[in-house]
């Protein structure tokens, strides 16, 4: 059975995630064809035809696709998979946009999903983790055609190669829909780099106290370390930083190299979504805060006066 894996990408530029999938895919089928949906999408879909292992790409090229309504993306799946029954499984990242996508897929089809899948045992098994990460449950399911969003930070990105593949154009569906997208504003966006595939992440929780210290005193640190900027949902909820850098169990989930947690005190819901960093060092002058347990390195000082020396001597 052929894996079909629905692509991700960010300025025409196919995400590290995606990447990630694909290695996924490869180990439940040595087919494996990648989905592109959008709209002016040919520097996608060359970089597309050059990821290794790659044996088809399907595009869906059209100008009601330029931005991401869910329904009508999902929509486009109904007759591909009717149409093209050796796919036995699709799958997508943990993102935002798989979280979105995929459920109405499976739906469609009145199949169910599996979500977060860390580790592709066999054909029908899987490991996924439970209570904020603290287990990890084996599922095993006997349903004919999978639907899986990974969690790409579990497997390394497919390499790209110089194979001679060319996209396959599928018709797009009409689908009337209320939904319109008015605009797509990102000038305000505090993120360069992507939550997800960054080799370091700074976040920033309740104790930075206010929008304009997240803003002034933390924004310049992943700027000059070439760091995305995260936050914990309790500093999203005061309005501190946007709904789009939320990490937990929630929001994203992330294994960057180095996770710097300033003025978070480290709730089971976010560590949920940053444990798996492999230097955790943490800013915070409660020295009983959780975060500490965790922590690779521990600083227990005011991030008042961390902040604006750590940002000058970098």
């Amino acid at each position: 059975m052929t894996a079909l894996v629905i692509t991700e990408y960010e300025n025409f530029s196919i995400k590290d995630e995606t990447l990630r999938v694909v290695t996924a895919a490869k180990k439940l089928s040595s087919e494996v064809w990648l989905a592109v949906l959008g709209h002016e999408l040919e520097n996608v879909v060359n970089e597309a035809c050059c990821i290794e292992g790659i044996s088809k790409v399907l595009v869906i090229d059209h100008e009601k696709l330029k931005h991401f309504i869910p329904e009508v993306w999902a929509f486009q799946f109904l007759d591909l998979l009717k149409t093209n029954s050796e796919i036995g499984s699709i799958l997508i990242s943990s993102s935002s946009l798989g979280k979105d996508l995929l459920p109405r897929i499976a739906g469609m089809h009145d199949e169910e999903q599996l979500t977060d899948v860390v580790e592709i045992i066999s054909q029908n098994d899987f490991l996924r983790p439970i209570y904020a990460g603290n287990l990890v449950s084996r599922v095993s399911t006997e349903q004919k055609r999978k639907f899986l969003t990974v969690r790409g930070n579990k497997f390394k990105p497919t390499e790209k190669s110089n194979q001679n593949l060319e996209g396959e154009k599928i018709i797009f569906k009409e689908l009337d829909t209320a939904t319109k997208v008015l605009s797509n504003n990102s000038d305000n966006a505090s993120n360069t780099i992507d939550l997800l595939s960054a080799k370091c992440v700074i976040s920033g929780g309740r104790g930075l106290g206010s929008a304009e210290n997240y803003r002034n005193l933390l924004q310049p640190l992943p700027k000059k370390l070439g760091a995305a900027l995260g936050a914990s949902r309790a500093a999203v909820d005061m309005g501190l930083a946007p709904n789009e850098n939320q990490v937990g169990q929630t929001g994203k989930i992330v294994a960057p190299d180095l996770y710097i947690a300033v003025g978070l005190s480290g709730s089971i819901q976010h560590l949920a979504g940053m444990k798996d960093s492999k230097v955790i060092v943490a800013i915070n002058k409660d020295p009983e805060a959780p975060i500490f347990q965790i922590a690779t390195y521990g600083i227990i000082a005011d991030l008042f006066e961390v902040l604006p020396e750590l940002t000058e001597k970098l």
